[in-house]
């Protein structure tokens, strides 16, 4: 996902959350929210961990025409966002339900990285390596096509010269 998607989305999250915490909602009552929250932040995170190692393709070929540099740059902006997102989140949590809040807090959030990585990234990353492996087969025979028709074209030259 984009990075503006991905901000829109934690966004849309952390104001139903913020609403239900500032109405004195326990984080229980959140689940939802929390998990749209949560799940949105991680996505940034990974997304902000893949740019850091784009595969061979990616650098070729960047993404929406935009260089790797611009795409980090948009990420390194959602990741702002979410964290700002997060001091705002903490402080609400602490005021409302202490320490024990932000810690249970802490708890639910984690729990909700840990799925995701389980499921859905790893999932992302099984079909990245093969569209990776794709790429690759298809240039390898790509080339091997062309190699094979340089080679026919010069035999054909050199039987008509003689």
């Amino acid at each position: 996902m984009d990075p503006v998607t991905l901000v829109a989305t934690a966004s849309a999250a952390f104001k139903g959350l913020k609403s239900l915490v500032e109405a004195g909602r326990e984080l229980e009552d959140c689940m939802s929210q929390l998990s749209q929250w949560a799940g949105a932040v991680a996505d940034i995170d990974k997304a902000l961990e893949k740019e850091k190692n784009p595969s061979l393709f990616k650098s070729l070929i960047p993404k929406g025409g935009k260089s790797i540099q611009a795409q980090a740059m948009d990420m390194y902006g959602a990741k702002l966002q979410a964290q700002k997102q997060r001091d705002e989140l903490r402080t609400m949590i602490q005021y409302s339900q202490g320490k024990h809040g932000w810690e249970q807090f802490l708890r639910l959030e984690s729990d909700i990285r840990k799925e995701r990585q389980r499921t859905i990234y790893a999932e992302q990353e099984r079909i990245e390596k093969l569209k990776n492996i794709g790429a690759a087969i298809f240039i390898t025979v790509l080339a091997v096509a062309t190699l094979g028709l340089f080679l026919v074209l010069v035999l054909m030259i050199q039987g008509t010269g003689e």
